[in-house]
């Protein structure tokens, strides 16, 4: 630490813990929407499906039918059939447990990230950071409801960021003793479980060990000790990612598909998909984006008692950090383009968009430590408050769409409610075969329809116990 730092007042250090102690309230009253939006959530489309298969089949042969027919999801299905033994109240405490998981996760990684760097940030600063990625991720999202509060859609590809967070966080903290050979399979298998949620994100978790592990190597902060636990969580993800592609159903799902592109194609597809995602990300929610760089840059100016990093080692780190934004945004775009040559949905962008928010945090961050060295006490202080008010104006602008959400979510609730009991009131009555009036779509989810052969009707069937489903219009 610099002498200037050792010299400091106690005034600014108590400044900066009020405006933590102020952001993680902030920050926390902004998620409590999110978090109450779970009570909206039901079975769409695919959740009649997988619940009709556990309650035919059972847990693991269920399992086992799902992998060698129609999924290869090994790990969706796994949690899926985990909290289908909850019902209904297990489909709405989800998305609780996702958001303050990926917010929890996020902590953990960060506070294990600052210790690897020897860099000591506040934990408030630490918990108003991971509070504000997991905000700003959601507010950013662009189809929340498929990606947060329907079952189908959050354990594919929401809870894969919190497995990967844990993961990089175990890895980063480890000793540097020589590992047991418990450990070592531990992290083997705590990645293999990891991958398994979508080819997509095995991808991400492959890429972003890489990266990290071959950063670490560069920059001389990785004991050989703890060379194997990374080697051994490599070898899960890579092992996850065989266990995909060899999915039995895999082939037919690709003969479905448009023709594979050859390697030019594919990395111009991956390229151009991968532009497009961070445009849209970026101007398509823009207030949140802002917002992700200014309290970036606000914690960044704000954290007095840090060890001012010379100008070249803050541009290496800026630099780092977009490479390793560009290559995990390309990772994620890759097997869409490989698959279907297609742009990757909206309900999978999850980890793209929460990588995202993360490199411009971090950028924001560095930006604003680089400065702070810069700026007399008086001239900080005052671009301290410009900072806190536009930085809220922004998140405050990242919010709008939430009653619009509350409406839409509810409304779909009470009538999938007042179906539900008129399904179940016609059943009791002994009916086999029954008619129900239509249900607005949500989300783009496919919902019922008046052809009683139609795969959501089926499996709405199967769910209810019924021999057919179908509604109105």
């Amino acid at each position: 630490m610099t002498n200037a730092a050792q010299n400091e007042s106690p005034q600014p250090i108590a400044s900066e813990r009020s405006i933590s102690f102020l952001w993680v309230l902030l920050l926390g009253l902004g998620l409590a929407p999110y978090l109450a939006l779970s009570v909206f959530a039901r079975p769409q489309a695919d959740d009649f499906c997988s619940s009709a298969l556990f309650r035919s089949l059972g847990f693991w042969q269920a399992q086992a039918n799902a992998y060698t027919g129609w999924t290869n999801r090994y790990a969706t299905m796994f949690f899926t059939g985990i909290f289908d033994w909850f019902g209904l109240w297990g489909l709405r405490v989800l998305p609780v447990l996702l958001i303050l998981g990926m917010a929890a996760s996020a902590y953990l990684l960060l506070k294990q990230f600052f210790r690897r760097i020897n860099m000591e940030l506040p934990r408030l600063s630490q918990l108003a950071c991971s509070l504000a990625l997991t905000l700003l991720t959601l507010s950013a999202l662009p189809n929340l409801y498929q990606s947060v509060y329907w079952r189908a859609g959050s354990i594919a590809y929401t809870l894969p960021v919190i497995a990967l967070n844990l993961l990089l966080a175990g890895l980063l903290n480890a000793h540097t003793r020589k590992p047991a050979w418990y450990t070592l399979s531990a992290f083997a298998l705590g990645a293999f479980v990891a991958a398994g949620f979508s080819t997509t994100n095995a991808a991400v978790q492959f890429t972003a060990l890489s990266f990290v592990f071959c950063v670490l190597l560069w920059r001389k902060r990785l004991a050989p000790a703890e060379r194997g636990l990374w080697v051994a969580a490599l070898a899960g993800s890579l092992l996850g990612l065989l266990v995909l592609a060899l999915q039995p159903g895999a082939h037919l799902r690709l003969a479905q598909m448009p023709p594979m592109p050859g390697l030019g194609r594919l990395v111009y597809l991956t390229l151009r998909h991968s532009a497009a995602l961070v445009y849209h990300s970026l101007v398509d929610f823009l207030p949140a984006r802002l917002a992700a760089l200014l309290i970036g840059f606000l914690f960044g100016l704000s954290a007095r008692g840090q060890k001012i990093s010379p100008l070249k080692e803050l541009l290496t780190a800026l630099g780092l950090t977009a490479l390793g934004a560009f290559l995990l945004i390309a990772a994620f775009c890759a097997p869409s383009a490989l698959a279907q040559s297609a742009y990757p949905e909206a309900r999978s962008q999850t980890i793209a968009v929460y990588l995202i928010s993360a490199a411009l945090l971090g950028a924001g961050f560095l930006a604003g430590g680089w400065l702070r060295a810069l700026l007399p006490g008086k001239s900080s202080r005052a671009l301290l408050i410009f900072l806190n008010i536009a930085a809220l104006v922004s998140l405050i602008f990242a919010l709008i769409p939430l009653p619009a959400h509350f409406a839409e979510y509810r409304r779909h609730a009470a009538d999938w409610d007042e179906r539900e009991a008129l399904i179940l009131q016609q059943k009791d009555a002994g009916a086999r075969s029954v008619l129900v009036p239509g249900v607005d779509s949500l989300a783009g989810l496919m919902g019922f329809s008046p052809d009683p052969s139609q795969w959501v009707n089926g499996c709405a069937a199967s769910y209810y116990q019924l021999d057919s489903i179908r509604s109105t219009e």
